[in-house]
């Protein structure tokens, strides 16, 4: 889908009201990153400020309500908003930052195998021949054993699309178990070597060498079972990033859906924080906080049927946050480039943690503060951004009038916090403060898409009024 980011002059919302058609776009100009900034650090003085208070009063300063409620209907009849939504203030100044994409280190990866493998960890070549272990083979065997088993109540929609069909499934089990019985109960093992490896890319003028370069560890563990590690570091072709599993039979991902399921574990949210937290510190990572917590079933290949197996799971995540301040999440993960910058992806740490500790780890496009631009922004008032948001929120992404389409956003959850966006025709980026409308949506078929009240129907930059345009990929 072609990406733009749609930059509105509040001037000329004045001209629009509820009432009138939807445009086919909204009115699209340039931003300009340092008018931004000049803003941020205009003085103002706010009447409810108590010197001697504690704290941010962002409800008084900006005179925002603790709960906004709303119904509004798009120009063309068939994009309904509803909003009943509490809206939720941080008790903190927010800054503008700038900030750089990371580079990892050798320094880094040692602290990244100590962390995940422990300081002495047995690996087996990643790609070599015959190097998993029998215990490793075994757990496969019975998770596709269950699979062929219940092949017609859940185990074709599993493995269907890769094996088509049941003797196929039945070959590639009998397989796996032939490789295991040849299999060793532990492979020959070495001490990790930090040689990274160069990926090389394919171009219309042939063959290029990159600067990207990544290290890959595949371990034996006490039991038996193997775990992995994968870090690639970026300048190029993508962004750097750690990927990590505890055993590599399990089917680890993080799940993104809105069903909410009761704690399985024997284990606590706070103590699944104190974990994962555990492991950042020991990555020296000390710049995320936990914007987002649930305990989460996860399926095969999220086949989500009564007698499939699962795993059950805290899934955490963690955003930079900045003196306090913290970054907003949202299910989409990126900012979508316009002609004045590229496509920005978040810096995000995804954990899963069970009973036995941190079971996988995702660790996406991390960067580095270089510095505090504006320590303490000065921010739109309320009635501003309230007025912005209900002409906005039913001019952008409105396919719903041009499709002749019913569709319902239904606003649940409002928020002041920050957000990531490249920074103008340069190679890094800037947090700086932002309104979500976030919550869930319903078309006409009644099909719900539910987000854990985070997904972003409108982004407003509480500085000037501009819409931040956030990415449509849910990740």
């Amino acid at each position: 889908m072609k990406k733009q980011v749609f930059i509105i002059i509040f001037a000329s919302l004045l001209l629009l009201c509820a009432c009138q058609p939807t445009p086919e776009s909204p009115i699209v100009v340039g931003k300009d990153q340092d008018i931004m900034i000049g803003k941020a650090e205009e003085e103002a003085t706010y009447a409810t400020d108590d010197p001697e208070k504690q704290g941010v009063d962002w409800y008084e300063r900006l005179g925002a309500p603790e709960r906004y409620t709303a119904s509004l209907v798009s120009g063309g009849g068939h994009l309904k908003v509803t909003v009943d939504a509490p809206i939720v203030l941080p008790d903190t100044e927010l800054p503008i930052v700038r900030i750089t994409p990371v580079k990892f280190s050798d320094e880094d990866a040692h602290r990244f195998v100590a962390a995940f493998l422990g300081d002495n960890p047995q690996c087996v070549d990643p790609w070599g021949e015959n190097n998993r272990t029998r215990a490793s083979y075994e757990k496969e065997i019975l998770m596709r054993r269950d699979a062929l088993e219940h092949w017609n109540e859940y185990g074709n929609l599993i493995y269907g699309e890769n094996f088509e069909t049941r003797e196929n499934f039945e070959r590639y089990l009998q397989k796996l178990m032939a490789q295991a019985v040849n299999a060793p109960e532990r492979p020959e093992t070495f001490a990790p070597t930090y040689e990274w490896e160069e990926p090389h890319v394919w171009t219309p003028e042939g063959e290029k060498r990159t600067n990207d370069r990544y290290l890959t560890f595949l371990t034996v563990n006490a039991d038996g079972s193997q775990s992995r590690l994968d870090i690639f570091s970026s300048s190029e072709y993508g962004n750097s990033s750690v990927r990590y599993q505890r055993d590599i039979v399990d089917d680890v991902h993080y799940p993104i859906d809105g069903a909410k399921w009761q704690n399985e574990l024997n284990l606590s949210e706070a103590d699944a924080r104190a974990e994962a937290e555990r492991v950042l510190a020991k990555m020296g990572i000390s710049h995320l906080g936990c914007a987002f917590a649930k305990s989460v079933r996860i399926y095969p290949a999220d086949v989500r049927l009564d007698g499939v197996p699962y795993r059950a799971y805290w899934a955490l995540i963690y955003t930079p946050a900045v003196n306090g301040a913290e970054t907003t999440f949202t299910q989409q993960s990126t900012t979508e480039p316009n002609d004045y910058a590229r496509e920005w992806e978040y810096e995000r740490c995804y954990v899963l943690v069970d009973d036995g500790g941190v079971a996988g780890l995702f660790y996406n496009d991390p960067c580095v503060v270089q510095e505090v631009t504006v320590p303490a922004a000065t921010l739109l008032p309320y009635e501003k951004i309230l007025d912005i948001f209900e002409k906005m929120v039913l001019i952008v992404e409105n396919n719903a009038d041009p499709m002749d389409r019913d569709e319902q956003y239904c606003i649940t959850s409002v928020r002041l916090g920050l957000v990531s966006i490249p920074e103008q025709n340069g190679e890094g980026g800037l947090l700086v403060p932002a309104w979500d409308f976030l919550g869930d949506r319903v078309d006409e078929n009644r099909a719900a898409f539910v987000s854990d009240e985070r997904y972003s129907f409108l982004t407003i930059n509480a500085i000037d009024g501009s819409i931040i345009k956030r990415g449509s990929w849910v990740g």
